[in-house]
């Protein structure tokens, strides 16, 4: 989920810069997944290490094994740098996730270097505006014949090899210059924009993609079925639901793995995590697969960590079913999972009360879980009062 227009654009970063970011960065790599290591490290007998962060006080050393992952998300690479470095550092946060385009020049590097900070590099796939305004003909077709376009999400179709080759060129001449702690695949799925669907909603009624030409044609082969092309969406739905799932899954899990590759090759040291979409797979009849075509199991098995998507005000949900998420993810990934932290609202009018913040703050800091993420940098920042709840546990 994105609260600001944001895509994939690289540029080189001089060397000077890559060499005063590597400097640092090497030096204050962290264990991120260090707690829920320890508990796995337990049951076999190893042991795990972690490295406390420069900049924390005794108290943070004291758990700097658990929840190891501090960061924060940004979407707007015209921020100022060096003000957003300064307050992620005043408030304890360790990593900035950002995107792409934030290393288009050296600022942003320049500011987290200076700041103590690691970057959390994240790749939102198939959502890519830009590309997609110079490339029309490469947007998914929803399961409505519209373009794959709601309000601030622009969706590409996940069957282009000629988009997928160019995102992985990209990717290849941005970690040459760049060299991440953490690196992070999203908007890994076809489009179903999940913030808007009720839990409880029917999951025919679900808007989803791809259903263009060159998917249906895919699906076909794969199935040894033919889809009818009028209202392919219906007669998909009612005559083979879950082979179409498991050829979307398929599809999206090859992708996944072309990128994991690339990550492990290009940013050797660096810590990798994947974001997935806040359904269980007995939500909303399997739509996490027939919809989103997310395999969680196999999404994760290649990561260090993963990021459930659970924000609970989006969907109107409680803390208790946000903590059972995490821990089915965990349960069917076998891995560490991070817990996000939302400031303020989105897409629902409800309220995030100071005391609701500082309870899932609380929460998220847990044992249990690899770390918090904070969404987002421009709503904390214009709310002291939620900034200071939380400078007050990250910082002690």
């Amino acid at each position: 989920m994105q609260n600001r227009r944001s895509s994939a654009g690289l540029t080189l970063l001089s060397d000077q810069t890559r060499r005063e970011f590597l400097g640092v960065a090497g030096a204050t790599v962290l264990g991120a997944v260090a707690g829920e290591k320890l508990l796995l490290a337990a049951e076999t007998g190893k042991s795990t290490k972690s490295t406390a962060h420069p900049l924390s006080d005794t108290k943070d050393q004291a758990n700097s094994a658990h929840g190891s992952v501090r960061a924060i998300f940004a979407f707007d690479p015209s921020a100022d740098a060096e003000k957003f470095a300064a307050s992620c550092r005043e408030w304890g946060i360790r990593q900035a996730i950002l995107p792409p385009d934030f290393f288009r020049n050296d600022k942003m590097v320049r500011a987290l270097a200076k700041n103590g900070l690691g970057v959390w590099l994240n790749l939102p796939v198939f959502y890519n505006p830009e590309y997609l305004e110079q490339h029309p003909e490469d947007y998914a077709i929803t399961s409505k014949g519209n373009k794959a376009i709601h309000d601030w999400c622009h969706f590409v179709c996940p069957s282009r090899e000629k988009y997928l080759d160019k995102f992985v060129g990209d990717l290849r001449t941005l970690l040459s210059q760049l060299q991440p702690e953490i690196v992070s695949i999203d908007f890994i799925r076809h489009f179903v924009f999940w913030e808007g669907v009720d839990l409880k909603s029917n999951p025919n009624e679900i808007e989803d993609g791809c259903y263009c030409e060159v998917c249906l044609s895919a699906f076909e082969k794969f199935s040894g079925e033919t889809v009818q092309r009028n209202q392919p969406a219906a007669f998909i739905r009612s005559n083979m639901k879950r082979a179409w799932g498991d050829w979307k899954c398929n599809r999206i899990t090859a992708t996944a793995n072309r990128l994991f590759e690339e990550m492990r090759a290009g940013a050797k040291n660096a810590q990798t995590s994947i974001k997935t979409i806040p359904w269980k797979e007995s939500d909303l009849d399997g739509a996490i697969r027939s919809s989103a075509g997310q395999d969680v199991a196999r999404l994760t098995r290649n990561v260090d960590m993963s990021a459930p998507m659970a924000f609970t005000q989006v969907l109107g949900q409680t803390p208790a079913w946000k903590r059972q998420l995490l821990k089915y993810v965990r349960q069917i990934s076998g891995k560490p999972v991070l817990s996000y932290l939302q400031t303020d609202k989105l897409i629902r009018p409800e309220e995030i009360t100071i005391a609701q913040f500082e309870a899932e703050l609380k929460e998220s800091l847990s044992h249990e879980w690899a770390g918090t993420v904070i969404f987002e940098y421009a709503q904390l920042a214009t709310n002291p009062a939620k900034a200071g709840i939380l400078t007050k546990y990250l910082r002690g």
